[in-house]
This record gives structure tokens, C-alpha cells and sequence, in this order.
């Protein structure tokens, strides 16, 4: 039977449970996964009587790679990166900035980061990414450098858009629309829900890290003001504007 371990701190709840739901979608329907809080800390148990063992490591290493990229990146950034902005513009940049380049971030993780039953990703945080953090670093201080430019809502989004041209789409073609009070994201070729919340900045945040290609907007959204604030990050090329029924 294989079986594999991982953990984190408590404080970093969400780095085990997007670890979780990744690797639910992505292994097999025989393969348990689970998360469970041991004390002060998440683990994340994978386990299965399947013989692909070479597959599932596989499936585990991409799925670590990919969370340690969004969520340290992000921590790392949320922390050093002070500026006198108003709240929804700065998560704007905040999640801007976390996948601008996230591709080559994702590359140097794979060199350092060792994959191994019971691993600890905060130990990983701490101890074996010195050089994506002086990457980070240098992201930092010329973003500080430029702060007074971001003032400007103009030059903002310039920066903003050109951030997003070396974002690779997670997701080809979305429809933004609205349940009661939930505002919604769905692939538009599966039909699926990517993100659902009633708060509205968070359906902007997500946008910018799924990153489309094409936004559509169903008449149920009814909300001209996140419109207008997507045309301006997004560019009126990426941003379909037909109402869908």
C-alpha cells in the first residue's frame, strides 16, 4: 500500500487545503486523500493499494510545486510589500504581482525542493527558498521604487496590464453571473464553478489569478461597476462584453 505525508503549520491552513482539493481532482478515484489538524499543525495523507506509485509522486510533486508558488509567494509578498494604497487596489496588486513570472518561480522550486513522505512545507518556506525570496525581494523594492506612479489609476492599470501579459491563462473562457447573493466564475466549456463568494473584490482576485483569456458576463451579475473595473485590468481585447442570458 502507498501511503504519503505532508504538513504545515496551523497558521497556513489554506497551503493544505488547496494541496487537498488538488490532488482530489487530480488522482485517481481509488486514491484516499484527507486533511486532518494534529495540534498545531495540517497534514494532508495520500494513500492507495494502486501500483502507479511513480504517477501518484508525480501528480503530488506538481501539486506541491504549484501551491508553494501561489501561497509563499504570496505570504512572502503581503509582508514586505507596504504601500499607501487603498485597500482593493493593493490586493489588485498584491495577486498581480504573485503570478507575474509564476511559471519560472514554479521551474526553481522543482530544483529545490525535494519531494519526500513527511515533508514539513513551512521547513521549505523557511529554509530552501533563499533564491526565489531574493527574487521576490528584488519585486519589492522596485515596486517600492515606483510607488509614487501607482497613485495614478492610469498608470496603475498600465502596470497592472502589463503584469498580466507573462501571466499564463489557468483557464481558457469565463462567465461571470450571480446566485442570490453569490457572485459566481464558471468555465464557460464545462460548465463548472471555479470561485463563488459574496464578496465582490474576491471574485476580482480570483479572476487575476485564473488569468482567462475571455471574460463573458451573464445579465443575472448586474454589476456595472466590477464591469468597469475588469475592462480597465483586463484590457477591452480580453474582456467579452456580450450579455448572456
Amino acid at each position: 500500500m502507498f501511503q504519503f505525508l505532508l504538513g504545515v503549520d496551523s497558521s497556513r491552513e489554506k497551503w493544505a487545503m488547496a494541496i487537498k482539493d488538488t490532488l482530489s481532482e487530480r488522482l485517481d478515484s481509488d486514491c484516499l486523500v484527507a486533511a486532518t489538524k494534529l495540534g498545531k499543525r495540517y497534514q494532508v495523507a495520500v494513500a492507495s493499494e494502486s501500483e502507479s506509485k511513480l504517477k501518484i509522486l508525480e501528480i503530488i510533486s506538481d501539486s506541491v510545486i504549484e501551491t508553494l508558488g501561489y501561497f509563499s509567494k504570496y505570504e512572502y509578498l503581503s509582508m514586505n510589500l507596504k504601500l499607501p494604497l487603498d485597500p482593493v487596489k493593493y490586493n489588485i496588486l498584491l495577486h498581480a504581482l504573485t503570478q507575474f513570472d509564476r511559471a519560472s518561480d514554479e521551474a526553481i522550486l522543482k530544483n529545490c525542493v525535494q519531494i519526500s513522505n513527511g515533508m514539513a512545507l513551512d521547513g521549505i518556506y523557511r529554509f530552501r527558498m533563499g533564491i526565489l525570496k531574493e527574487r521576490w525581494r528584488e519585486i519589492v523594492e522596485l515596486t517600492k521604487e515606483n510607488a509614487v506612479y501607482l497613485a495614478d489609476s492610469e498608470s496603475f492599470y498600465e502596470l497592472i496590464k502589463f503584469l498580466f501579459s507573462s501571466i499564463e491563462a489557468r483557464v481558457e473562457n469565463v462567465v461571470l453571473s450571480k446566485n442570490n447573493d453569490k457572485y459566481i466564475i464558471s468555465d464557460e466549456s464545462v460548465h463548472k464553478c471555479l470561485f463563488s463568494s459574496s464578496d465582490i473584490n474576491e471574485i476580482i482576485y480570483s479572476l487575476i489569478d485564473l488569468a482567462p483569456l475571455s471574460i463573458a458576463v451573464n445579465k443575472s451579475f448586474e454589476n456595472e461597476k466590477t464591469v468597469d473595473l475588469i475592462t480597465k485590468l483586463f484590457g477591452m481585447q480580453q474582456f467579452d462584453s456580450c450579455v448572456r442570458s
